[in-house]
């Protein structure tokens, strides 16, 4: 990774400080709870987001066939965990950034008013995924298990994706450094034992 951070092991195996050396402002980071995603996984999806061609969407539209909800799960983590670095170093909440996620792909252009609502209440059910990765809030992640389920994952796939596009996007215009960071936490820590915690914490 580019030099704008420093890395410092805590006496948990699977919990590290992050030091943003731009803004001075530093947070605490968990690895998510082994029961619910594998690191590794979202390691891949780090770089698969990262990835300029067509693979990374037929990969994961292929991984859907599988465990949906893993896959879907890891991608809210990750956006997550963009949003606590942009807070780390613009010193924006986290949880203001998540509510300003909205699909803006090319199933929602001329859509009508009811089709609208239907990207309205697409976006919304993103972000609570991403929220509930936020909080590390066991009901919300049960709501959001529960949308997938319900509804079709693959349209889960193309919004969550497509937002975590424009995102990515948006922040490394601001000069925030995205690609590698799930992959440097990995390998600044250790699995930990279940339940050990949410894996984010507010900067300071």
């Amino acid at each position: 990774m580019p030099g704008s951070y420093t890395w410092s092991r805590l006496s948990e195996a699977d919990v590290v400080e992050l030091r943003d050396l731009v803004s001075g402002r530093s947070t605490v980071l968990r690895r998510p709870p082994s029961d619910l995603l594998a690191m590794d996984d979202i390691v891949r999806l780090e770089a698969l987001a990262f990835r300029e061609s067509t693979g990374p969407q037929a990969e994961l539209f292929g991984a859907l066939d599988t465990d949906p909800l893993r896959v879907l799960t890891g991608m809210n983590w990750l956006i997550a965990f963009w949003a606590v670095l942009w807070d780390l170093r613009a010193g924006e909440p986290a949880g203001d950034l998540i509510r300003t996620l909205d699909y803006d792909g090319p199933w929602r252009k001329g859509a009508t008013p009811e089709q609208e609502q239907v990207w309205r209440s697409m976006s919304q059910r993103v972000r609570t995924g991403v929220f509930a990765a936020l909080t590390g809030n066991p009901e919300s992640h049960r709501v959001y298990a529960d949308d997938v389920r319900r509804l079709a994952p693959d349209v889960f796939l193309h919004v969550t994706l497509t937002i975590m596009d424009a995102l990515s996007r948006n922040l490394g215009r601001q000069g925030l450094e995205l690609s590698g960071m799930a992959a440097e936490l990995e390998s600044y820590t250790e699995p930990g034992r279940p339940g050990g915690g949410p894996s984010f914490s507010p900067p300071r």
